[in-house]
């Protein structure tokens, strides 16, 4: 890994795995570095997601998630979690500040800890998704942009 994203990356090692981990999330292997994946088997099917990295190694990543019902296999949904809402990378969690943010803090980037923090709390909306379909603030479904 290009050590732009490094620090990122071993935050995310550091805090975020363990407790996707705590949560049922087995940690699965992966042929390409760019993804990390995680799948959990509950009461009706398989929650998945993986944890994707951009191409060229900047400090840039999103959650790809989808979940799996035992009754149909075919049938599979899912989206993205990110910083926020929409197609483009500039919506990925990300160490760099959002335009405004910059401008009223004087502050360039974030501290791998503050991006870190900002998924753990997003990721109780990927929770609540799989639980009841709620979709939250920082939860993008393709079907429904395409």
């Amino acid at each position: 890994m290009a050590s732009k994203a490094k620090p990122l990356n071993d935050e995310l090692r550091k805090r975020f795995y363990p407790l996707v981990i705590s949560r049922g999330f087995e940690k699965l292997k992966s042929s390409d570095p760019h993804f990390t994946e995680f799948k959990r088997q509950t009461s009706v099917g398989e929650d998945f997601f993986e944890v994707q990295w951009d191409k060229y190694w900047r400090p840039y990543f999103v959650l790809n998630f989808k979940k799996q019902e035992t009754d149909d296999p075919r049938w599979s949904y899912g989206g993205r979690l990110q910083r926020k809402r929409g197609g483009s990378m500039a919506c990925w969690f990300s160490v760099r500040r959002p335009l405004l943010h910059r401008l009223f803090t004087l502050q360039w980037n974030y501290k791998p800890q503050e991006v870190v923090d900002e998924l753990i709390n997003a990721f109780e909306e990927l929770e609540q998704w799989w639980k009841n379909g709620e979709i939250g603030p920082h939860i993008y479904i393709w079907q429904y942009h395409a």
